[in-house]
């Protein structure tokens, strides 16, 4: 299992697919190397964030905590960034500690090191002297850290990053450098590596001088389970879960399983009291999501688990690409159901990169509000598992307790789930049914803040119930939007944020004397970015209406003077007049040159121009 340098790196392509290479072996190994004072050098290749610098450093440490390390100090040096081995001579030294007292090099530890080569060399002084005259060395500080690098023996120097070296530090010199620390040094040094990403030549070389120097050459994949045993430490329920949900997405990568454990963290700290099924919940969430955000070419994307549903489209789904129902059959095995109030929060979280502890909360409490009421066994939940499991049962019973199940659960039922309901019920004949469920869910539900608001946020490409859509919309419609135009516009030049069509809308329903009374009543807020806000609205598709009073208004404004007119069109919220190519005064500048005016005027209202645009972007 373990060929030496005699075998020839040809092996190594072998062992890459050679599954007898296990977790175990290799561990044991490593562990074999650490305790071991024998000089040697040791290589360890893997693909980029399968865990070798994690695992390494965390073996490294168990074998130091123990007192098992058969040597007495050790370095950890990253070649990535370096350009010469002089620079990589001084990060030896710069990294160097002693076992057991640091595992992390610092000023302590450094001026222990410069301490020990000022020692050598004062005891080496006439053979420096030459050696400094022969070197040309630029300063005391250069001698004195290469007679640091001479006391560098009988120590464990580990080289990572040897792919992302800088390209002025050959790879041959890097190994050669290794060669000298085992063989006149007496040195134990590890090498760690990701062959599939080196340059070409760079791979050549590497294949060429690695058989010459390495002594044991071992390749790291652990699977799934392995590395979530290494990455995910305790055994509290969120860690427990974590490494569960991991190892169900099969993940192998060790960056990604940390960086998820920080987000399950996160939300756990938000979530503190809440019931253990809406933990397990959420951090199976955060788990699906940075799988789906840190991985995209191996995992669905995070708007196709928004959309999933098992239900949705189980009728009527035109024929979808092999990824896309492989995606559906994951999730199914995952155990995601659709995308519930507190899902998408913590899939939006995922994508910011942040988490809104507010929402988070709110929607926890809605949704064991929700299970509480429901429980895990409604009829309506029933008659779909009997649709699944049996294939017995009379095709009229199951519709029976279809249409039963739904208008005993009228309240629970979630767009997508009655979506799915309606196309199953449609496709076997109970159309009138269907419409009946559709009209008392609607009332059934109408009071629910939001239930119109955003209501298809879910379907992604799934198609929707064209008798669902209009209801939906037509209730949307009825809403009555109570916000003031005013806050809204300046909210939106403070933050940027804006949601178009709802937006739009809003201000749509203002006449252009309403829109003059607003600006003039605001006239020392930022009137500036609230018009450009309104005339980028006003932009939007279906706007036309709220396009032709904001122009009349703005006209109106305008009309007052012409200093106004002139400022106005500066701000880029009136269209270009003839006229703007003559002189037109900048703003702030009481006198000026006529000579200059129109240079000026040019330079500023193309800086206004730009203003605008840069505030219209958000």
């Amino acid at each position: 299992m373990l060929e030496r340098a005699a075998d020839g790196i040809d092996s190594d392509r072998a062992r890459c697919e050679n599954p007898l290479m296990s977790y175990a072996i290799v561990r044991a190994e490593i562990e074999r190397f650490l305790r071991s004072p024998s000089p040697e050098v040791l290589c360890i290749s893997g693909r980029w964030g399968v865990g070798k610098t994690y695992s390494w450093q965390t073996f490294l440490r168990e074998e130091e905590t123990a007192g098992r390390l058969g040597v007495d100090r050790h370095a950890y040096v990253s070649l990535f960034g370096l350009n010469s081995l002089g620079e990589l001579r001084s990060a030896i030294v710069e990294n160097t500690v002693v076992a057991g007292r640091s595992s992390l090099p610092d000023a302590s530890s450094l001026h222990g090191m410069l301490r020990e080569g000022e020692r050598f060399a004062r005891r080496s002084r006439p053979a420096l002297e030459v050696a400094a005259g022969f070197f040309r060395m630029k300063d005391a500080g250069d001698a004195l850290y290469r007679a640091a690098f001479l006391t560098v023996q009988g120590q464990l120097v580990c080289f990572d990053d040897l792919e992302r070296a800088g390209k002025s530090l050959e790879m041959r010199d890097v190994l050669g450098l290794a060669s000298l620390l085992r063989e006149q040094r007496g040195c134990k040094v590890v090498l760690l590596l990701n062959k599939e990403q080196a340059e070409a030549k760079q791979a050549e070389e590497l294949d060429r001088q690695l058989e010459k120097v390495v002594d044991t050459f071992l390749i790291f994949e652990p699977t799934s389970a392995e590395a979530a045993a290494i990455a995910i430490g305790g055994d509290d329920p969120v860690a427990v879960a974590l490494r569960d949900r991991l190892v169900a997405l099969d993940v192998t990568n060790m960056r990604v399983m940390k960086k998820v454990e920080r987000w399950a963290r996160l939300v756990e700290t938000e979530l503190r009291g809440f019931d253990a099924a809406t933990l397990a919940q959420a951090t199976a969430t955060v788990v699906l999501g940075g799988w789906c955000f840190l991985q995209r070419d191996l995992a669905p994307s995070l708007d196709f688990v928004r959309g999933f549903n098992p239900m949705s489209g189980l009728f009527g789904r035109k024929e979808e690409p092999a990824d896309e129902k492989g995606w559906r059959e994951l999730l199914g095995r995952y155990g995601y159901g659709s995308t519930d109030e507190l899902d998408e929060p913590i899939l939006d979280g995922v994508a910011l990169g942040y988490f809104r502890g507010n929402v988070l909360r709110e929607a926890a409490r809605s949704v064991e509000e929700r299970r509480r009421r429901e429980g895990r066994d409604d009829s309506f939940s029933r008659a779909w598992r009997l649709y699944h499991d049996s294939l017995t049962t009379d095709d009229d019973v199951i519709l029976d307790a279809m249409q039963a199940g739904a208008l005993e659960n009228l309240a629970e039922i979630t767009p997508t789930n009655m979506n799915g309901t309606l196309s199953f019920l449609r496709r076997y004949g109970r159309d009138a049914q269907a419409s009946d469920i559709l009209a008392r869910w609607i009332e059934a539900n109408r009071g629910k803040e939001g239930f119109f608001d955003r209501w298809n946020r879910f379907f992604a490409n799934d198609p929707v119930d064209a008798e669902l859509l209009a209801a939906m919309e037509a209730g949307r419609a009825e809403i009555v939007d109570a916000r003031d135009p005013a806050d809204m516009l300046k909210q939106m030049a403070k933050s940027g944020g804006y949601n178009p069509a709802e937006d739009a809308a809003r201000l749509s329903r203002l006449s252009a004397d309403e829109i003059v009374r607003l600006f003039d009543d605001h006239a020392a807020d930022d009137v500036k970015g609230m018009m450009e806000w309104a005339d980028r609205l006003a932009a939007q598709p279906g706007a036309e209406n709220l396009r032709a009073s904001l122009d009349e208004a703005l006209g109106r404004i305008a009309s007052r003077s012409r200093m106004r007119e002139d400022r106005l069109r500066g701000w880029g919220v009136l269209p270009k007049s003839p006229e703007d190519g003559q002189a037109q005064p900048p703003e702030g500048v009481e006198t000026q040159n006529p000579a200059s005016a129109g240079a000026d005027a040019a330079a500023a209202g193309s800086a206004s121009a730009t203003g605008y645009e840069h505030g219209g972007s958000g």
